[in-house]
């Protein structure tokens, strides 16, 4: 039930008036003529209306108080959303070269009623590049505006400065509003963010709700978009309550007792803001009406296709006033990534959390699924000095804490929508570095004070010098390192062969390789016992499935339904392995390999798997030196064996693949040991549906399917026992015609046995015993392979051979990346062409780390020498 609200003075017009003739006649019995056309009482009907409507204001005073409290908790009203709309910029002209969109490139909707023109304007640069018809770029109904001088700092706490141009608009960008502090060139915080203006450096403060918690060193501040007011960190008096005579002496001491919550803008120093200005419910123009360039470009139109939408004007008083109270009590909802990773960081046993929708990260999460990712908390205690290694974090992970979160978080979480929580994964990074520091300086007392900073910088947990840990996602960079040691230390001259060591690479006897059509730049590699995976199209790996007394042989995620006839399975992932003991396995993930399943066991050896559907169930295949068997997804399958051949059950085969027809017929195709041929299956593989293909005495090992348009072609690659002979090459079929005749592609061809194909659009790329990554153009009236350089970047086993390269995966498109891999490790091109490394243990650039994974410190190894030793390393 609503308190009631009192009237701090109830009376009328008609009361006021009564009052006044009665006072009258008490005081003045002379005045008789007490009617309205009395000019002495009109004078008092006109008091009294004044009065009363004083009355009235007074009476507002609960309204204001209830304004002010919301004020306090923090209430404030919604800044206006700037809308967005997806603009079509296509060449009118007959130009072909490459055309530049600069950010800020303005385009106008038609005009309506509204004589103000309703402008969308570009806040990235775009390209169109060159030979292309036309490009879609995000464009939002904004004005930016860059870098506005707000201010100077004054040292003191408290500041708050006023932007010209409020409200400051809200967009879908994820960085719409960025506070910079000027700081001294080179001055920058190691991960801080910063900007350069007109040759000054600004550092990047960064927005929070409150300054509750956020410590003394965060570099923060308060902003309210609606008015546009920007506060800095007050000081406050932290003593105890009820201090005596001691107290009051150590405050003394110390001075005033006020603690500054959290840090503040030195004094002279600029302040800058960049915003968006404008936005409003004004920007929600229809479909094909943003026509209008206002910054020309040459040969070019815009439209788009889709109507305008997100755009909100501010929120009205009167609906903050009605929204305030549910404000304050969402502090027990989990609505918002922030509400889970407060009340997740509310448990003794947690430090840190970062929430994420599952959906925006990865392709096979359902709508509503939100995970948070928890670091323990590790007392100071057990991570002397600030180390910590992943061993201790581990230690400190209480399930049963980690259940209660999940559960707390469940009860918290909104309709419609489901919580799970998990503790975070972590990738260790060693440092190598050699410091030369002046002679006169302590080296030992230097090197232990370098070691303390590197693990207080790089731990996932907060440390004195750095209050928020390491953030979640944020790579190492060599640059890093650098400012860390030489800015840091005032006794450092210089550093040099800065060098990163991670524990696990996929740098030796990569077996496999495959990429993942389904999660963007993800890739796996199978090393020994460990399969690799790498969420940056192999920049960097990390761990993602781990098989104890086993040896990765094959990755296979499942394929893309490129034709009807392919159910769409994102995230599943199947790795064979080969047992020590001998026999095979198939393990299975369904979420990227983040969790493994063991799906079936066979005593006989695994040469390849390969993806099917049939009779709306999923199954895979599996070549064996045995037979080749079918096992279904489900649960506690039983692998089948599928007769072949009559003629001989126990045929083994190396390699099978599956595919569909342009109408969505499937097929199956093996390729049968001892060189007994292809075998061919246009109904699904089913058992007795097999017929013998051709390509008898040839050692087929290798065999892969390319759709060239509505074409399916068949490749198979030969082995070659003699290392003194190129080798046999390729072959080529085209499916589903009325008879199948294979084409020898050979010419050029190097290299001995063919260990792998795949295909990057209408290139060919085959791995080779002994001549590298070799390619071929698909659509060549005469195909011929192209061998490449001694000198291209893959290793060598001498002069003129190459390391046997056993894997090769790729993509093609405009992101065209191609990995192989061998002995050696993994090994990245876009061309085949030139090649680099692309996993090792050690490297001297930059150490990545995935979006929701954390680094941390490994066992750095710092050399500091003085100035006068020798430079020898």
């Amino acid at each position: 039930m609503t308190l009631p609200v009192p009237h701090l003075d109830d009376r009328a017009f008609l009361d006021l008036v009564a009052e006044a003739r009665e006072r009258i006649r008490q005081s003045c019995p002379a005045w008789t003529d007490l009617s309205a056309h009395d000019p002495g009482i009109a004078l008092v009907e006109a008091f009294a209306h004044l009065t009363e409507v004083m009355i009235y204001r007074l009476n507002q005073l609960p309204e204001k108080a209830y304004v002010q409290f919301l004020n306090l908790l923090g209430v404030a009203r919604h800044a206006p959303s700037a809308a967005w709309a997806d603009v079509r910029f296509t060449r009118t002209g007959g130009e072909h070269g490459a055309v530049r969109i600069p950010a800020g490139t303005r385009v106008a909707a038609a005009r309506g009623a509204d004589p103000k023109p309703v402008v969308f304007v570009t806040t990235e640069p775009a390209t169109l590049a060159a030979g292309q018809a036309e490009v879609t770029v995000r464009m939002h109904h904004c004005e930016p505006v860059e870098a506005e001088l707000l201010g100077t700092g004054t040292g003191q706490p408290g500041q708050a400065l006023r932007a010209a141009r409020a409200p400051l608009a809200r967009t879908a960008e994820p960085l719409d509003l960025l506070l910079g502090v000027e700081v001294p060139p080179g001055s920058v915080e190691l991960g801080a963010a910063a900007r350069e203006h007109e040759g000054r450096t600004y550092e990047i403060w960064r927005p929070v709700d409150s300054f509750a918690g956020v410590g003394p060193q965060a570099k923060v501040y308060l902003v309210d978009r609606c008015s546009g007011v920007v506060t800095f960190a007050p000081a406050l008096d932290l003593r105890p309550a009820g201090d005596g005579s001691a107290g009051a002496a150590a405050t003394g001491a110390a001075g005033s007792g006020l603690v500054t919550v959290a840090a503040v803008p030195p004094a002279g120093a600029g302040i800058r803001l960049w915003y968006r200005a404008g936005g409003g419910r004004t920007g929600n123009v229809a479909a094909g009406t943003l026509t209008s360039l206002r910054d020309p470009l040459p040969g070019v139109r815009a439209d788009n296709p889709e109507p305008a939408s997100g755009g909100r004007d501010l929120e009205t008083l009167d609906s903050a006033l009605v929204r305030g109270p549910y404000e304050f009590f969402a502090q027990q909802r989990a609505v918002t990534a922030r509400d889970f990773e407060i009340l997740a960081a509310g448990s003794g046993a947690v430090a840190r959390a970062r929430a994420f929708t599952r959906a925006a990260v990865y392709s096979f999460a359902r709508p509503g699924e939100v995970e948070v990712v928890l670091v323990p908390y590790v007392p100071d205690e057990a991570r002397p000095g600030g180390r910590l290694p992943v061993s201790v974090l581990r230690e400190h992970e209480v399930e049963e804490a980690r259940l209660r979160v999940e559960a707390d978080l469940d009860r918290r979480r909104a309709l419609g929508t489901s919580c799970r929580a998990g503790w975070a994964r972590y990738k260790a990074v060693s440092i190598r570095a050699r410091v030369v520091v002046r002679r006169e300086e302590d080296a030992e007392a230097v090197r232990r004070r370098i070691h303390d900073r590197l693990h207080q910088t790089l731990s996932p947990l907060p440390t004195t010098l750095n209050p928020a840990g390491w953030a979640f996602g944020e790579p190492l960079r060599a640059s890093n390192v650098y400012r860390m040691l030489e800015h840091a230390e005032p006794g450092v001259r210089y550093v040099e062969s800065v060098r990163f060591v991670v524990d696990e690479a996929p740098d030796a006897e990569v077996r496999t390789l495959a990429v993942d059509q389904y999660q963007a730049r993800t890739w796996y590699a199978g090393r020994g016992e460990v399969l690799f995976r790498s969420t940056n199209a192999g920049a960097g790996w990390e761990p993602a499935g781990r098989f104890e007394g086993e040896t990765v042989l094959r990755v296979s995620p499942a394929p893309a339904p490129v034709r009807p006839g392919v159910t769409a399975r994102p995230g599943s992932v199947a790795a064979v392995t080969v047992r020590a003991a001998g026999g095979s396995r198939v393990h299975l993930s369904t979420d990227l390999g983040e969790n493994w399943s063991l799906l079936t066991d066979l005593d006989s050896r695994i040469s390849d798997v390969a993806w099917i559907d049939r009779d709306g169930a999923g199954a895979l295949l599996l070549a064996t030196d045995t037979g080749l068997y079918e096992v279904s997804l489900l649960p506690g399958s039983v692998p089948l064996q599928i007769l072949v051949d009559p003629a001989d059950a126990d045929r083994g085969f190396y390699a099978v693949r599956a595919f569909v027809s342009e109408r969505g017929a499937p097929g199956v195709a093996v390729a049968a040991q001892a060189g007994f041929g292809v075998y061919l299956s246009t109904a699904a593989g089913r058992p007795g549906s097999f017929t013998h293909v051709g390509l008898a005495n040839v050692d087929n090992r290798v065999l892969a399917v390319q759709y060239d348009g509505p074409a399916t072609l068949l490749w198979s690659g030969a082995g070659e026992p003699d290392p003194k002979k190129p080798g046999q090459g390729c072959h080529r079929t085209r499916l589903f015609e009325s008879d199948v005749k294979w084409q020898s592609v050979q010419a050029g061809w190097i290299g001995g046995t063919c260990r792998d194909l795949a295909f990057a659009g209408t290139l060919a790329l085959a791995a080779t015993q002994s001549g590298g990554v070799v390619r071929l153009d698909t659509l060549a009236a005469q195909p011929q392979w192209q061998p490449v350089m001694v000198n291209c970047g893959l290793p060598l086993r001498d002069r003129s051979r190459f390391v046997p390269v056993d894997a090769i995966a790729a993509t093609g498109g405009a992101d065209r990346l191609i990995l192989a891999g061998g002995e050696r490790g993994v090994y990245r091109s876009g061309d085949a062409v030139d090649w680099t490394p692309s996993a090792n243990q050690a490297t001297a650039d930059v150490v990545t780390v995935p979006d929701t994974w954390l680094l941390c410190s490994g066992e750095h190894d710092i050399e500091v020498v003085r100035q006068d030793a020798p430079s020898g390393d």
